[in-house]
């Protein structure tokens, strides 16, 4: 797998200022090779709430924009550090789950399709598995939005969704206290991802 995009704590143009998040997040696709380098098009607005460029990642938000194709699959992580609505009850966790069948909003999947997003909008999509009621086979809507409409009507939107054929699976962070626990889980995502491709073929 090749580290697609994600949002890590990262000091900022201040090295002395460490910035602090509720969650991060990491998304992975097969890996095909490097990206391509260039100036990524600014037709689009970022959402009020995104964090500024030079916070979000190890690499820089350039390049061309990320390509997804309809049946591609994606292993979203996502690290949860404090749910502000689960204060008193909530304990840190680690998500993941398998990405698969991608559409927009609610035109029909078609495997030849590619959709085309903007790096900096692929921070989102780790993000929807904060979604409650997600079993094996349930259709999630993410808040990352395709470039164009891809044949889409302007009343369906352009928000990205899949399906997630294996559910999410969650671990409690504070049991990944030994390197046995980190492999542990690092063994049970690889599980989900190569059972999924298995699938596909």
């Amino acid at each position: 797998m090749a580290f697609l995009a994600g949002v890590f704590g990262k000091a900022g143009r201040d090295q002395t200022r460490r910035i602090i998040r509720n969650e991060y997040g990491a998304l992975f696709s097969p890996a095909i090779g490097e990206d391509d380098e260039g100036d990524e098009d600014e037709d689009e607005i970022e959402d009020e709430g995104d964090e500024p460029e030079e916070e979000l990642d190890h690499k820089p938000l350039k390049g061309i924009p990320a390509q997804i194709g309809a049946n591609q699959p994606l292993l979203a992580v996502r690290i949860v550090m404090y749910d502000p609505q689960m204060r008193d009850s909530f304990e840190p966790q680690v998500q993941y789950a398998v990405m698969n069948h991608w559409t927009v909003a609610n035109k029909s999947w078609d495997a030849k399709e590619v959709f085309i997003v903007r790096k900096s909008l692929l921070k989102r999509i780790p993000r929807a598995l904060g979604g409650s009621n997600l079993t094996r086979g349930s259709k999630l809507t993410t808040k990352a939005t395709v470039k164009s409409n891809v044949g889409a009507k302007r009343t369906d939107g352009r928000q990205l969704c899949c399906v997630l054929p294996a559910g999410v699976e969650t671990f409690p962070l504070y049991n990944l206290d030994t390197p046995e626990a980190l492999e542990h889980l690092g063994a049970k995502m690889k599980l989900m991802w190569s059972s999924d491709l298995q699938t596909e073929n």
